[in-house]
């Protein structure tokens, strides 16, 4: 490379216009340019300030092709406007297979507002001979000449649909080489069938050749099952589109299987399809072809401002190690006026930043843990600090990519599906974002550390591993569920080794399973300490074997009733260091905003302040107990199913919510049969029913009321502190439905009668 200065493109030499003219002549001098200030030795080229109108090459679909170890500078007030055109794909500025190249500064700006979706193809009488020559068949319609170069992209696998008013089957295509004649005929179909009963496009023939000067005239003819009049024949206006109908691939700047690529402060908009997508760099038909460096690696996309474009701001779709940082992304999707959304404006997803390979519809080997030295794609990306807002859909998603970091960025305004990650994809970090109206899915072992949410919300989804911890939601909820792997407790076949469940439990042959008997009992050659794997798999049943698809365990009983059989790692969900408040509870309707179905989840130092809490567990739950600790209740109600509650605080200064059932231990569902246990609680001007079967110790109760519904559970309270409290058991029937033992107790009131109450070795302090 030489040392010499950046190179200024002159413009007069190269026959370009700075005033948004002379797109085609514009397009190829900018692409000259380049070329001879590489061939020169330069590495910086600047293109000056001005309006330069770019149009695309008919046969590549591309208007300025990048070359490796250039850097291409928009100064400042530089602006390159695509022509509008047709194409459902284009790159206004394209990195296909180079190294060290580098694009900053200026405006592209897509040809969204003019851009053709379809074109209208109008008719005369008469049709096509074989040998490609007109004739005058008057039960023919006949197309106007078709030319390929005014609609290069649309055309390229094309549709004609059905005409109202025209009566026929079928069609037929005629292709020629630059004018309509027997010499110039490439070749004809005659078995088109119309859209939308076909859905597919056409193509053209040498097309393989990529060179659309071989064919580029066409002619349609409609044989005719009715008559048409001379002026119905005139009134045809055929719709002819593009079976990629949605246009949705145009993009500001697309980078294939490039390396060491910087896209940086630019102002990108109005593309039909995304801002900036990174790809691989072409298909091969024989995998073995492919390579690593063709997926593209070492990408850097800063300072960019991207707006208005149809479809994504930017799309990560095969690189790896790529770096997104300090980008503004919005109004996705919507019309300038951040309002208006349609098909002109957006088309699906609509996301500000999407990282998708769509690797399972290619051929490519990629890394895969039955191929781990595959191909990767879409590895190592950190998205850091970008401003994602406004858009239709949605702000962030990752579909498929792996070791993930979303650090410090702010999304806001609604999002549809969430900020989120597929769960199928392993070390997916969230650290430090910011939620402004929106929300946070967690899925599969995404590690979230840091998150400030106004008036959005952090919700649980198909959860297998994940940690969530320090957050902070204010106006906002937290809700979902963890249960994924959770099986239950099956019907035991013992002569046949079986085991059934109510509804599919979804695994394969091979899974790993194990066996818990917190309620019940396993069978007899079972063990607790086993893994077993699944083996003669049916949708609603297994067996288990100790080898991987090894001979079924022999049984020798069903075990009692109530065991656990469930994947082996089920319920890895742990939430720490969250907070869930509104600065004020005007009234008492129960809005649980910590809503949580839970299958052996930990849960630690939670607060939860003008909000209600649910923690509960699937119906007739035979796992392990969800694990709560530190939770700090503040004017609140919680119902809690299958829980372990120790440490928390539960307090209240406004009129209980329900009389006396703040806070809710189990209920008379006997779906939920399992003993809650609460230690080392404190219970401040609040009321507290034992309507399950719940254990208590430890407990301070001060200005409190504890009550229990009339039905056949047991609650049992020991160890603890009553002081101006009312234990309310008058109206129960049921023999020792309470408990209560070696506590003491300060100004209170007892109500109910032995033998439906036992107070056991307790001391009374009177009201002293």
């Amino acid at each position: 490379m030489s040392d010499q200065a950046a190179y200024l493109i002159e413009l007069d030499r190269f026959h370009i216009n700075n005033a948004g003219l002379n797109a085609a002549e514009t397009t190829k001098g900018i692409n000259d340019a380049i070329a001879w200030a590489k061939s020169e030795g330069f590495i910086h080229v600047i293109l000056s300030r001005g309006i330069y109108s770019v149009r695309l090459d008919p046969n590549t679909l591309i208007a300025i092709q990048m070359q490796s170890g250039i850097h291409l500078e928009l100064a400042k007030g530089c602006i390159i406007k695509l022509e509008g055109n047709s194409s459902p794909n284009y790159s206004i500025i394209e990195m296909r297979g180079i190294t060290k190249a580098k694009v900053s500064g200026g405006q592209l700006i897509g040809d969204k507002k003019e851009h053709v979706y379809e074109i209208a193809v109008k008719f005369v009488r008469g049709g096509v001979n074989a040998d490609g020559t007109l004739n005058n068949d008057p039960n023919s319609v006949r197309s106007e000449v078709i030319d390929r170069y005014a609609n290069p992209g649309l055309l390229a696998s094309f549709r004609l649909w059905s005409i109202p008013g025209v009566s026929a089957t079928g069609y037929r295509f005629y292709q020629y080489k630059d004018t309509v004649s027997s010499a110039t005929l490439v070749g004809f179909r005659t078995n088109g069938v119309f859209a939308p009963a076909s859905s597919g496009g056409r193509g053209w023939f040498l097309d393989e050749m990529k060179d659309i000067s071989v064919n580029n005239k066409m002619v349609f003819v409609i044989p005719l099952t009715a008559p048409l009049t001379d002026s119905q024949i005139a009134d045809i206006r055929a719709k002819v589109d593009n079976s990629f109908y949605t246009h949705e691939s145009g993009y500001g700047i697309g980078s294939f299987g490039s390396n060491q690529i910087e896209i940086s402060n630019m102002d990108i908009s109005n593309c039909t399809g995304d801002g900036i997508l990174t790809g691989y760099e072409k298909y091969q038909l024989d995998p073995a072809l492919y390579t690593q460096e063709q997926m593209g690696q070492d990408v850097l996309i800063h300072d960019c401002h991207i707006h208005h474009c149809r479809r994504q701001g930017i799309s990560i779709c095969a690189s790896n190690d790529t770096h997104i940082y300090r980008n503004k992304i919005h109004h996705i999707g919507y019309d300038n006026d951040g309002v208006t959304t349609n098909f002109r404006n957006g088309t699906p997803p609509m996301f500000g930043i999407d990282i998708e390979s769509m690797y399972s519809e290619t051929n490519i080997p990629y890394k895969s843990a039955e191929r781990p030295n595959g191909l990767e794609l879409n590895y190592r990306i950190h998205v850091e600090d970008n401003y994602i807002y406004s858009n239709v859909r949605g702000h962030f998603v990752n579909a498929d990519g792996t070791n993930i970091v979303v650090d410090g960025n702010t999304f806001e305004g609604n999002n549809v599906g969430g900020v989120s990650s597929n769960p199928n994809f392993p070390n997916v970090k969230y650290v430090n974002n910011s939620f402004n109206g929106c929300e946070l899915w967690v899925q599969g072992d995404n590690f979230v550390n840091g998150a400030v949410f106004q008036k959005g919300n952090l919700k649980l989804l198909d959860v297998r591993g994940a940690v969530v911890q320090n957050c902070q939601i204010k106006d906002g909820m937290v809700y979902g569920s963890s249960v994924y792997g959770y099986l239950g407790s099956p019907t035991v076949n013992a002569a046949a080794g079986t085991f059934t469940f109510k509804t599919a439990h979804g695994l394969g042959n091979g899974a790993q399973v194990s066996f818990e008997q917190w309620i019940g009992k396993i069978p007899t050659g079972i063990s607790v300490d086993k893994l077993y794997y699944t083996v003669n798999v049916t949708s609603l049943g297994f067996q288990v074997s100790e080898t991987l698809g090894g001979a079924p365990v022999t049984i020798k009983d069903a075990g009692t009733p109530g065991f656990n059989l469930s994947r082996y790692n089920y319920g890895r969900c742990f939430l720490s260091n969250i907070t869930v408040e509104r600065d004020w509870r005007s009234d008492n309707a129960l809005t649980p905003n910590f809503n949580l179905l839970a299958a052996g989840a930990v849960i630690d130092n939670i607060t939860i302040k003008n909000y209600d809490l649910s923690l509960l567990v699937p119906a007739d739950y035979a796992g392990r107990p969800t694990v709560v600790s530190g939770l700090t209740l503040i004017e609140g109600s919680a119902r809690f199913e299958g829980c372990h509650i120790s440490n928390s605080e539960f307090m209240r200064a406004k009129t209980p919510l329900l009389g006396s059932t703040d806070i809710q231990l189990g209920s008379s569902d006997t779906k939920y049969m399992r003993q809650i246990t609460l230690r080392n609680g404190l219970f401040q001007s609040l009321g507290l029913v034992m309507d399950g079967n719940a254990v208590v110790t430890g407990t301070t109760f001060i200005n409190a009321s504890v009550g229990k519904a009339d039905n056949a559970k047991k609650a049992i309270i020991a160890h603890s502190y009553f002081d101006n409290s009312k234990l309310n058991f008058n109206w129960l029937r049921q023999n020792q439905s309470v408990t209560v033992a070696k506590s003491v107790f300060k100004g209170i009131t007892i109500t109910g009668t032995t033998p439906y109450i036992r107070l056991e070795d307790n001391t009374d302090l009177g009201t002293a």
